[in-house]
């Protein structure tokens, strides 16, 4: 049967409503939290939506982990990267802050940090480390110092009146507003208030009795609740939700979170706003298989698009091998632009194809001219210097013109 929101209750059939309330905060199957909505205690109903989807979720992690496989190396680098670079343009288009993928690349190639003044640098750069990086999420000055390292200077340099002004986070009323400018949810005030709601929070966060991806979405409900800053919340929210899955699922589904959201963020929207209402008193679950359903719908796409990606590559890596059975490190060459063409974000230029072939330079000129004589390749600049990628329809027409390449 369909979990229905209490509110829903409270309207259609008013009679039962106290006493479903009740049965459902008491039942032994329910997930009791230290931390109040709208002065009553939050809670989640560990009922069969969110065990099915929680095995799901698991269940399509392997099911990605053995696509992965599947995968070359080269590929799935390039694709983790593409996928890290949708992660951060998204979140920043959910909150309304322009950026393109260029600059996001740019900072993201910057091994001498001399991008470190630029903005996004704080973002992307947490979200490049995500895997590597142990981040300590127990106490308020944890989430300060993540805030301050992911988006401070944006948030600074965007209004210097939205830095933070109190002790840890703000001291000020805070409202937030939907996108024709009415106010939905009051943020918890004043700062002595959100320091006490956010302990409780990470106390929850921590609390292993609770079941890790529930945690995870109930945290991510709370920090939404609370809003402990006047702008980036919803930056920060998000980055240790996927920090948090990082730990448990594929590093994927990490870069995927907020590229989600974005295509559902209506439905996004209005699962804060039904776990908000006072007439739901605290009952968080369905905001939980809400969240769950953002989870399983990434992991789906994830899935379909690595699948569909690595039957091009073995059709194109056949006409690679056709088109260069005389030539092996030509045939590598032309992999790797494949495999970069299907997977990747930007061309590769004559050294990282050098680098990446273990080929000579002037073996992966004289390669890539001949190619180029056979119409197959995109060639775009990066200031002076060339990046190549395959021309994917070409090559398939070339097949279809001669079955006997050479």
């Amino acid at each position: 049967m369909e979990y229905k929101l209490l509110s829903s209750i409270f309207y259609s059939d008013n009679s039962k409503y106290e006493d479903l309330y009740k049965s459902r905060l008491n039942s032994e199957s329910t997930y009791k939290f230290n931390f109040k909505v709208n002065e009553y205690d939050a809670f989640v109903v560990i009922n069969h939506d969110i065990l099915q989807r929680a095995q799901t979720i698991m269940e399509l992690d392997r099911d990605l982990l053995e696509t992965m496989h599947s995968v070359p190396q080269i590929a799935l680098d390039q694709y983790r990267k593409r996928c890290l670079i949708d992660e951060i343009k998204m979140t920043n288009e959910i909150e309304g802050v322009n950026s393109t993928r260029k600059e996001i690349n740019d900072i993201l190639n910057d091994i001498t940090e001399k991008n470190k003044r630029k903005r996004l640098y704080g973002l992307v750069k947490k979200y490049e480390l995500l895997i590597d990086e142990e981040i300590k999420l127990t106490e308020c000055e944890d989430i300060r110092k993540l805030y301050n390292e992911l988006v401070l200077k944006d948030v600074v340099d965007e209004d210097s009146k939205n830095e933070p002004d109190g002790t840890i986070f703000r001291k000020d009323k805070v409202y937030v507003q939907n996108p024709s400018g009415k106010t939905i949810h009051n943020g918890t005030y004043p700062e002595e208030k959100i320091i006490r709601e956010m302990s409780s929070g990470l106390n929850i966060l921590n609390n292993k009795d609770y079941n890790y991806l529930i945690r995870i979405a109930v945290f991510h409900y709370i920090f939404g609740y609370i809003h402990p800053f006047y702008d980036g919340n919803g930056r920060t929210s998000r980055f240790i939700s996927s920090y948090l899955l990082s730990r448990k699922l594929q590093i994927l589904v990490s870069y995927r979170l907020s590229y989600t959201i974005k295509e559902n963020i209506g439905s996004y929207y209005k699962s804060f706003k039904e776990a908000n209402d006072e007439k739901n008193r605290g009952d968080l679950t369905i905001f939980v298989i809400k969240f769950f359903d953002m989870l399983i719908k990434s992991l789906q796409d994830l899935c379909g698009s690595l699948e569909e990606k690595d039957l091009k590559l073995n059709y194109f890596g056949d006409i690679s091998n056709r088109l260069c059975k005389q030539d092996e490190k030509k045939s590598s060459i032309l992999y790797i632009l494949i495999q970069n063409t299907l997977f990747g974000e930007s061309g590769l230029s004559v050294e990282e194809l050098s680098e990446i072939s273990e080929t000579g330079m002037s073996k992966v000129r004289s390669s890539l001219k001949e190619l180029e004589e056979k119409e197959i390749l995109y060639i775009t600049k990066d200031g002076r210097k060339k990046l190549y990628d395959v021309d994917l329809d070409a090559m398939s027409k070339l097949d279809l013109q001669d079955g006997t390449l050479t």
